[in-house]
């Protein structure tokens, strides 16, 4: 039997032609794919500038739904503690920020132990330091999820800490509550992670509507960080200036750490602002806020969550009535209540609770309440989290919508 020989150069020459005509037949494809797409992105941005045009496609938030496995009583934690686990800044100048965080979180743990978990369970806190670059964060919370097996995970108001713990918690199924407002947490689909405050979003509409619809002021000043944190708060507070049909605000990005204070205040002056948004971490609100309030004239000063922990509140003491406001969520909980929460945090730390520690305080209640309906399951205790409504927090209602968002009406309020 004669074997077949096939000539490779004649072979090739034969399939160049038909080669040639696939490739442009691919090519004409690939233009026209990206002609549509860069229409439909016109589109999009067209759309999402104009307050009477409807998006061209939205995400169902009701929708989301975790479907897999983990619901069965062979995955509960064993054991008679059910572990918290509670990341914060422990060392550095956020420290403070930290100790009043785990002061809260203690105190919840104390007002829950009265009404005990199934089995007779007790719920324990375990707290590791998030202070660092990203790689000690995340060691952190591996640390939490796999070596102390934490039932869920309850992040400080820094967006990064919350976006490192949505990634493990979402690869093992570990549930996530946050005090970040950063709002592209949840805007992916993860059905693992709740945020306990207004979103960014949620806050710059707020501002941007009693900023030029109320009081109809048109120069308006934007001070960010240069971080993750800043950048999606510019383009949140960008997002409803657009809406309104508003005039853009003016933009001062402030490299961290500040290394002259003076230098700010004078490009203050320079632009003479009737409105100042404040979208920065505690540290430079209160550098300038101390500068801003010895303003000829000071302007009307809307200031992000994030910013409202130590030191800022010891700055904004001094400055009660130089017209401060900030974005919260409908009251919650009865008005004594609230006010015997911050009564015994004051004893106990010496010092008035921010709204990041009456936060974490409603996330240990919340959890708590929760696990009494899951018991001490991952999966379990993520779906009665998500039929959280109207819950009565010191921080205001938490009522959480498909994708963890904090849905409460948010409403402006003076600081004071």
């Amino acid at each position: 039997m004669r074997a077949r020989v096939v000539h490779t150069a004649s072979w090739a020459a034969g399939f160049r032609p038909a080669w040639r005509h696939l490739r442009s037949r691919w090519l004409i494809s690939l233009r026209l794919v990206a002609a549509a797409f860069l229409a439909a992105t016109t589109a999009a941005n067209a759309q999402s500038d104009s307050p009477a045009t409807p998006p061209y496609a939205a995400i169902n938030r009701k929708a989301i739904n975790y479907a897999g496995p983990g619901r069965e009583t062979a995955r509960d934690l064993p054991g008679p503690e059910i572990k918290l686990g509670l990341l914060v800044p422990l060392q550095g100048p956020r420290k403070a920020q930290g100790e009043a965080l785990r002061a809260a979180a203690q105190m919840a743990l104390e007002d829950e132990a009265a009404n005990p978990l199934p089995g007779g369970r007790r719920l324990a806190l375990v707290v590791r330091d998030e202070t660092g670059l990203w790689g000690r964060a995340s060691s952190e919370i591996v640390r939490l999820v796999f070596d102390d097996r934490v039932v869920a995970l309850l992040t400080s108001p820094e967006g990064t800490a919350a976006h490192l713990a949505e990634q493990v918690g979402n690869r093992v199924g570990v549930p996530v509550l946050t005090l970040a407002s950063d709002s592209t947490t949840t805007q992916i689909n993860i059905p693992w992670l709740f945020r306990i405050v207004p979103n960014d979003a949620a806050q710059a509409r707020a501002f941007a509507t009693n900023i030029y619809r109320e009081r109809a002021l048109q120069k308006v000043l934007l001070m960010v960080e240069a971080n993750h944190d800043g950048r999606v708060g510019r383009e949140e507070f960008e997002k409803a200036a657009r809406r309104l049909q508003a005039p853009l605000p003016d933009c001062l990005e402030i490299a961290l750490p500040i290394a002259d204070v003076d230098s700010l205040l004078s490009e203050i002056r320079a632009r003479g602002p009737q409105a100042i948004v404040l979208w920065t971490g505690a540290e430079t609100a209160a550098q300038l806020l101390e500068g801003i309030g010895q303003l000829p004239s000071p302007p009307a000063i809307y200031v992000c969550q994030k910013a409202l922990q130590e030191p800022f509140l010891r700055v904004v003491e001094q400055a009660l009535g130089r017209n401060i406001w900030l974005a919260t969520s409908r009251p919650g909980a009865p008005a004594a209540t609230r006010q015997d929460f911050a009564a015994r945090f004051q004893a106990r730390t010496g010092t008035a609770p921010s709204a990041a520690a009456t936060q974490v305080y409603d996330a240990v209640r919340l959890v708590a309440s929760s696990l009494r309906q899951s018991g001490p399951n991952r999966a379990r205790l993520r779906d009665s989290l998500a039929k959280v409504a109207d819950f009565p927090g010191v921080s205001g209602t938490i009522s959480f919508d498909g994708a963890g968002n904090n849905q409460a009406a948010v409403a402006l309020a003076p600081l004071k």
